[in-house]
């Protein structure tokens, strides 16, 4: 099964740090692209002044993947 590549995009919305998840079919995603998708995506975002928008590409799995972070040694 093909994965979309996983984005953190982190913003400014009313003073107040925010991010969002975003899956996108791009290979990579700019700040203005990014904005646009998460106007698209999140209601509460639509008529927002969002400001010192910035994207990290993820690259490795979320904890909620089930993805153990260490493997203990007997």
């Amino acid at each position: 099964m093909f994965d979309k590549p996983r984005y953190i995009v982190s913003f400014i919305l009313d003073n107040q740090p925010q991010s969002r998840t975003l899956e996108q079919d791009l290979d990579g995603l700019d700040p203005q692209q990014a904005e646009a998708v998460l106007r698209q995506t999140f209601p509460e975002l639509k008529d927002a002044r969002l400001s010192d928008v910035q994207v990290q590409k993820r690259t490795k799995p979320d904890e909620g993947d089930n993805v153990p972070g260490h493997y203990q040694q007997p």
